[in-house]
């Protein structure tokens, strides 16, 4: 504490004794700078999208990659669902909907279920295999119908 007071004393007398006047900014020719600031606020996003409030969707994670067929294709993989107001669907009730990968090597991949459990959705093999999905990726399934378009929904290419 002593040392606080000191050190301020020393302060108060160098400002004193230096003749250090406080002005302000008009008086020193400061005037004409320009006044800084805050940047208002920029708007972001999906324009002119409009998510309809009555679309029933089913988000959740991947915990689980399903067995590959004998090629060696994945078509299945295990699901809890995450955020609000999601629960795990009854069976089948997600058949037609629209899958979309949304993180991990998949991401912006689209499928349509084929059907589903609570834990466990399968999808159309016309879409192509779910190969390079992986545990922890996120989806959302929406009650839209797709078309497929088979060639954008190729499996990624690993190293040869």
């Amino acid at each position: 504490m002593q040392i606080t007071l000191a050190a301020v004393a020393v302060l108060a007398t160098t400002i004193a004794t230096t003749d250090i006047a406080f002005t302000d900014a008009e008086s020193v020719g400061l005037r004409n700078l320009p006044q800084a600031r805050a940047p208002a606020p920029i708007p972001v996003g999906h324009d002119n999208v409009e998510v309809d409030p009555a679309l029933r969707r089913y988000t959740g994670m991947v915990i689980a990659v399903g067995t590959p067929d004998d090629e060696g294709r994945i078509y299945s993989f295990q699901a809890k669902p995450i955020g609000p107001r999601s629960s795990p669907p009854a069976s089948n009730e997600l058949r037609g909907w629209r899958l979309t990968i949304l993180a991990g090597k998949r991401f912006a991949s689209v499928f349509e279920v084929k059907g589903n459990t609570e834990s466990e959705i399968t999808v159309v093999s016309r879409d192509g295999p779910l190969n390079g999905l992986a545990v922890s990726d996120v989806f959302i399934i929406e009650e839209i119908a797709i078309t497929s378009q088979p060639a954008q929904q190729s499996a990624p290419q690993t190293g040869t």
